[in-house]
This record gives C-alpha cells, structure tokens and sequence, in this order.
C-alpha cells in the first residue's frame, strides 16, 4: 500500500470514528447521577472550609493519605450549575464516622467540609482518603444544595477499592442498570504527585440558562 492509500484509509477511519462519536447520546448528554438518600448519618453543622485534612486553624494534618476531589455540578445538558453548595463528609481513614460514633480516633480530622461551586460548575476538596465502615467500601457522602432544584445526595466510590466496591451494597443495586460506574471516581495524580479523584455530578432537570428540550 502506497503513502496516498495509507493516508486516504486514516482519513475515511477519522471520519468513521467521529461519526461514532456524535451518535453516541452518552458522550454528547450528561447522564443524571444515581441519587441515594441512605447514607451515613449526616452532620448537624457543616465545617465551613473544603480541607478536611486538618480542622480551621490547626497546622496538624490528620492521618491517611492526602488526595483532592474534583469535580463539576451540571443539568442534563451540561451546563454549570453556578453557585451549587457542595458539602461532603466521610469516615477518617480508621473507618470511623465521627457523627456516628462517640470515640474519634484522628482528633485532627475535619470530618466535613463545603464549597460554593464557581461559574463553571467547578469544585474542589482536599481531604485523606478514607477506611471501610463496616462491609461498605471505602465512599465519601455528597450533598447538592441550589434553590433551582431539590436537595441532591449521592455517594462517591474509589476507583482503586474495585474489588470492595463490587461486594457494596449500595453499587450492587446499581451493578445491573450500568449506573454503578457513575458512582465511581477514577484517579490521576497532579503536578503535586496527589493522588486527584474526578467526580462529576449531574443533577436531572434543566439550569434556568439551559435550552429545555
């Protein structure tokens, strides 16, 4: 086969693989994330800062590897959802809730946190990773709050505990619909070496600046 032939063959595989890609809904829509309302139990008071490694004020940084959680809140076209209250809480790294129980044994942990999304749906969360609570897999609790839509909560799963997260009770009512791996969170690391978790939310419903379709 001759340059021009090779050439011509990448050209027409180009044009067959975007076609792909545009029939494709689940690459063009935003797909609702799952909602779960069983959660652990909820703090009364939300601290007011996205670092639970450490609580305001305090230089010690609780124990458990350090890791960020990224993300974006949109509707179901995609588009930001601009001013959403994240907040989100989870066990330390010894699989203790502190809102569950009486015993903290990281004193130096936050345990809850919150942030105001920017105009680009963005948020972000510096925290440790957290233990096992029990036969669930390792998860951080999610709570959405705008004044355009309902209440929102949902559980982010680690794309590293796979094996735990196939036993969990909460994905393995998810496991048959597919809707499982929205709940899980793949990971990088960035120019930090942090170990980074992306966990996009999408909210059903349209943001008032959204084409209703």
């Amino acid at each position: 086969m001759n340059v021009k032939n090779i050439l011509l063959a990448l050209l027409v595989h180009t044009i067959f693989s975007f076609s792909l890609l545009a029939a494709d809904p689940v690459l063009l829509n935003c797909i609702e994330t799952p909602e779960i309302h069983d959660l652990d139990t909820r703090p009364k008071n939300f601290n007011s800062s996205n670092n639970l490694r450490r609580k305001p004020g305090s230089p010690n940084g609780a124990t458990g590897e350090l890791i960020n959680i990224v993300g974006r809140v949109t509707d179901i076209n995609c588009l930001p959802i601009q001013n959403a209250v994240v907040s989100i809480w989870h066990a330390n790294s010894h699989g203790v809730n502190h809102y569950d129980e009486n015993v903290e044994l990281d004193p130096n942990f936050a345990g809850s946190g919150r942030f105001i999304v920017n105009n680009l749906g963005y948020y972000n969360f510096i925290t440790i990773e957290p233990g096992k609570i029990g036969d669930r897999a390792p998860h951080i609790n999610f709570l959405v709050q705008h004044p355009d839509f309902p209440e929102f909560t949902t559980q982010m799963f680690f794309a590293n505990h796979n094996c735990d997260n196939c036993a969990d009770s909460v994905l393995g009512s998810l496991i048959d619909s597919g809707l499982a791996t929205l709940l899980i969170a793949p990971f990088t690391y960035n120019d930090r070496v942090i170990k980074t978790y992306t966990f996009n939310i999408t909210l059903g419903g349209y943001s008032k600046f959204s084409n209703k379709r």
